[in-house]
This record gives structure tokens, sequence and C-alpha cells, in this order.
């Protein structure tokens, strides 16, 4: 029997899935406001091959947690939406999880901007759910008119979208908030870039600094991106922060044994998906019980 949450995912969503597919990528606003509502931690785990996806899939299914997966930056989202999500039909069908893509803007200009816009659409009608945008190189009078005009996708679709802030950009992301809003538009989620802590005090006061950032935008949800440690895992448990991304641990565990990479074919495939093509399938199903 289908779960019912399966009537919740995007219409551009369902368009791309393979036919009768119990694959279940939602927009990650809602997924979000209802993690605040519980006081809940959405893990969102880097994910450049299929096997890496389906053992963050199985773990999650087993816990009974929702999961985000991210793309690799590089990758053409087509064929990563296509393998991803028969993953998810495979091994956790019915698992509310959502796809997230990042696009870095890399000035102000109208053809950086420009570029930017065509990569948030090619997202978008791949079927990927969250959309985070990280504007540090564009001047910070012109972030919210850039902000609202790559962001137009995933407003359209109703898509999360997610404000990448760097450590010492916390104190603007407010501001940029207000200017967004003018124009009509206003992220879901900020996350916060952080280094991987050096100890227990270490771990604890970046979890302050997501607080200090979540208060500023008066409570709204707030994501860590970053290298992790079981410190600041440990340290997360029971914070009002809305996600944490795994830092690519599952990625850096699960490709520990491969010893080298394939060159380019491309096809805008990730190095690890070439290389993971080019495992024996004991090794593939090793590849994901490590993941």
């Amino acid at each position: 029997m289908l779960s019912p949450v399966l009537a919740f995912r995007p219409a551009r969503v369902v368009e791309r899935l393979a036919s009768r597919s119990g694959a279940c990528p939602l927009s990650s606003r809602d997924l979000l406001r209802a993690a605040a509502a519980l006081r809940l931690t959405l893990p969102l785990v880097r994910a450049p091959t299929a096997g890496i996806a389906r053992g963050a899939l199985v773990a999650a299914k087993q816990a009974r947690s929702v999961l985000g997966l991210a793309l690799p930056p590089g990758t053409a989202p087509e064929p990563w939406f296509a393998a991803v999500t028969a993953a998810a039909d495979d091994v956790a069908a019915g698992l509310p999880i959502f796809l997230a893509g990042e696009i870095e803007v890399a000035g102000r200009r109208e053809a950086e901007v420009e570029r930017a816009v065509r990569a948030a659409w090619a997202l978008a009608d791949a079927g990927l759910t969250h959309l985070a945008l990280d504007l540090s190189a564009v001047e910070a009078p012109a972030r919210a008119e850039v902000l609202a005009r790559v962001a137009a996708p995933a407003v359209e679709r109703g898509l999360g979208l997610d404000l990448v802030v760097r450590r010492d950009e916390g104190a603007a992301a407010r501001t940029l908030y207000e200017a967004a809003a003018r124009r009509g538009v206003r992220p879901d989620v900020a996350s916060l870039r952080c280094d991987p802590p050096d100890g227990i005090e270490a771990a604890r006061g970046q979890v302050r600094e997501l607080l200090a950032l979540c208060a500023s935008l008066s409570g709204g949800p707030v994501l860590r991106r970053g290298p992790v440690t079981l410190d600041l895992l440990g340290s997360l448990r029971g914070a009002p922060i809305s996600g944490c991304e795994d830092g690519g641990a599952a990625a850096a565990a699960a490709l520990a044994p491969v010893a080298a990479t394939p060159p380019g074919d491309g096809r805008g495939r990730s190095p690890a998906a070439r290389a993971e093509d080019a495992l024996s399938e004991w090794a593939r199903q090793r590849l994901e019980a490590r993941a």
C-alpha cells in the first residue's frame, strides 16, 4: 500500500520519476517546518554515488528519519536524480526525502547572475527540491536583488530555499532577509559553514553560533554545513537546529578503499560515481555498507 505522503511530491518531481516509483522527494520547505515544530535535526548527506545514497537511505529507513541527499558540485543533476530516486524506490519507498543542490553566484555582473539563474532552473527542472544559494561573492548592497532573481525557480516551484552564510557574515543575514522579503522572497533556512570543531568546547561554541544565527533570524530554521565530529553531533542533540550536513563523512567512509578514480567521461558525472561503476558487484555492496 502506497504511503499517503506521496501525494505531496512536487509536480515536477512526479514528472521526472519512473512510472509507479515509490520514491518520495518532498520540498524541504515543508519538512523543515515540521522539523522545527518537533525540535528535530534533519540529516543532509553528500551523495556522489547511488551506492552512498542507498547506504544513507537504508540507515534513514531503519531510524525512521527524514533524509536529505546532496548533489555534488559540477555533477549533471538529471542522471543523479534518476540514480538516487531509483535507490529510494528500491530500499526506502515512501520515506520522505529532500534532494539538495547548491549554487555559488560568482558576482553581481549580468553574465554571472544569468549563469546562476540558468543553473537554478536546471536544478529545479531536474527534480531537486532544495536550492541552496551562496552569495558571498556578491557585494552586500546587491545581494537582495541577486537573491530574488536566482531564487525565482525555488519560489515558483515551491522548493526549499537555503541561504548559505559564512561564519563572518552572520550579522548580515538578518539585513539580507529583510531586504529580500521586501522583494517577495524569504529563505526557508539559513546554512552556516563551519570547520570541524577541535574538542567538545569548540563543538559547543559552534552550536552557540548556530543558535545566535537562529535568534537573529527571529527563530528561523538554521542548518549546519561542513565536516562533523562525534562531539559536534552530541552537542547538537536536543538543540533547535533544523538540519546538519554530514560534511562528506558517508562518502569518505564508503570510498576509502577505492584507490583511484577514472578520468572524466564528459557527461557531468562525479569522479566517485565513475569509480563506483568500475567496482565489482561485491565491492559495490561493501561501499554501500560502509556508507
